[in-house]
């Protein structure tokens, strides 16, 4: 198959590492391009061409762009991120995914089948043109991965309103240990200033992006999720792979992945009351996770998940043959 990924971003992160993994494992048995901004075309290892996707969504110089590339290419498959690229997108074969949980679906609809991230990702969209994909981890990244002492308790993602880094931040207490806030974002300055102000910058460190997740599990006590809304997060399936357990809000697929015990609702008592309860006892935070390791281990790998996806790509082929 000729498989054309398009995807529109500013930041390198879950979506993102979504479409490199899967454009590289699809690159081992099918021709792929990806079409994305130009800045991250060094982080991608399948065939990627560079159009400033990030330009003004209804721009004629963008369609124009976007239209010559197809017709040039000429895939069996378009598959577009995000909203922004499957509105302007129109295909034969268009395929969409949704990776978070989305109030306005009306340009994922007009693709012919939409992954999901999550069951509610797709609550409106008709089962039949609709799969929950669940994320996945390429374990390839963590082949050197060796656990050791732990020291920190680990938050991992965007610093932005939708995954509520305050909440952890006016949450966290001395008592409770080092924290280390790994990402970037519009609220990297007032979490900054929200630190100091409560006076934890003894025990909460903010650090800048890294793409080695693995190095920064293998000295985790556990990872923590503190987000108003998830699709699917990519880091919740890597770290379980690592056996390093999560707490978490409940947003997105969490509540269908991690016991019940380890989710808190989406405010901050009930976050709040999560850390109180856990911080102290992560061994046997690992012991109720046990089952989850080893799903993710069995289900959520790459190559398994890649599979599912080429798969439905051939159905649709096939009708469209006949």
């Amino acid at each position: 198959m000729k498989i054309l990924h398009l995807f529109s971003s500013k930041v390198f992160a879950g979506l993102e590492r979504h479409v490199e993994e899967l454009s590289f494992e699809q690159s081992k048995s099918h021709e792929i391009t990806v079409i994305g901004p130009e800045k991250f075309k060094i982080k991608f290892r399948a065939n990627y061409e560079t159009i400033n996707t990030n330009q003004w969504r209804f721009s004629p110089i963008l369609w124009l762009q976007l239209r010559d590339a197809i017709m040039r290419i000429n895939p069996d498959i378009v598959h577009t991120h995000g909203q922004k690229m499957t509105n302007i997108i129109k295909a034969n074969l268009h395929f969409s995914t949704i990776h978070g949980t989305k109030k306005n679906i009306a340009p994922f609809k007009k693709s012919q089948f939409i992954f999901g991230a999550s069951k509610k990702s797709l609550e409106h969209i008709p089962p039949e043109k609709s799969m929950v994909l669940e994320n996945w981890v390429d374990e390839t990244r963590f082949d050197n991965f060796k656990k050791e002492t732990s020291e920190y308790f680990l938050y991992i993602g965007r610093f932005e309103p939708v995954k509520n880094p305050e909440r952890l931040i006016r949450s966290w207490k001395t008592s409770y240990g080092k924290l280390v806030m790994v990402g970037s974002g519009q609220l990297e300055k007032k979490l900054k200033n929200l630190i100091k102000e409560l006076k934890l910058t003894d025990v909460i460190e903010i650090q800048p992006e890294n793409n080695d997740v693995g190095s920064l599990l293998e000295k985790a006590h556990a990872l923590i999720i503190s987000s108003d809304r998830e699709g699917s997060p990519k880091v919740l399936y890597e770290s379980l792979y690592c056996e390093v357990p999560v707490l978490s809000t409940n947003c997105g697929n969490i509540a269908e992945v991690l016991p019940k015990e380890s989710v808190a609702e989406t405010n901050d008592q009930s976050f709040q009351n999560l850390l109180e309860k856990w911080v102290g006892k992560v061994d046997q935070l690992s012991l109720l996770q046990k089952n989850c390791f080893n799903e993710v281990h069995s289900k959520n790998l790459l190559s398994i998940q890649t599979k599912k996806i080429n798969d439905k790509y051939q159905e649709f082929l096939s009708m469209a043959s006949r």
